[in-house]
């Protein structure tokens, strides 16, 4: 579906360019239920997807304080499944300790093979967010192991980073 290819892309460029044990990386396909033990089982939860918004190729990167904002406006054609994945695992009382996502603005989810140009264009970019978000994660879990956080007791090691693509 052209453009809702994104995900895919983003997490074989993820891949590659972090290929490190501690991260699982797992192809989320069209989502749905079947995702509830990836979301529960994740320390941290990373999703990289086609996200809607107004400019085709924009990068977006939510988390923290901005994932508010995912909840409020439609930001994939997967939105409504993951909603439901993540409502679930909090009220089966185990969900991801962060969670934050990753896409660009497709310019068109049209019956075809590929990326369109515009959105190919901008898959270093998103790729590179990604990057930083998981460097920082494994950066925040390595202080962990090491008793390096004064506000988390250290506890032998990370129950894992999973970056989870969609795709339509």
């Amino acid at each position: 579906m052209g453009d809702d290819g994104t995900g895919l892309t983003l997490l074989a460029a993820i891949e590659s360019a972090r290929p490190d044990t501690r991260i699982e990386y797992v192809d989320g396909g069209t989502g749905g239920m079947e995702l509830l033990p990836v979301v529960q089982e994740a320390a941290r939860l990373l999703v990289l997807d086609a996200v809607a918004g107004a400019v085709p190729g924009a990068v977006a990167c939510l988390d923290g304080d901005q994932l508010p904002r995912m909840l409020s406006s439609k930001l994939s054609p997967h939105q409504v499944g993951l909603l439901d994945v993540f409502a679930a695992a909090r009220m089966l009382g185990r969900e991801p300790g962060q969670v934050a996502v990753v896409g660009i603005t497709p310019e068109s989810v049209e019956l075809r093979l590929g990326l369109s140009d515009v959105v190919a264009a901008s898959v270093d970019e998103a790729a590179a967010r990604a990057c930083e978000v998981l460097d920082r994660w494994l950066a925040e879990a390595e202080a962990v192991t090491m008793g390096d956080d004064p506000h988390t007791p250290a506890h032998g090691g990370d129950p894992g980073t999973r970056v989870e693509a969609t795709d339509g």
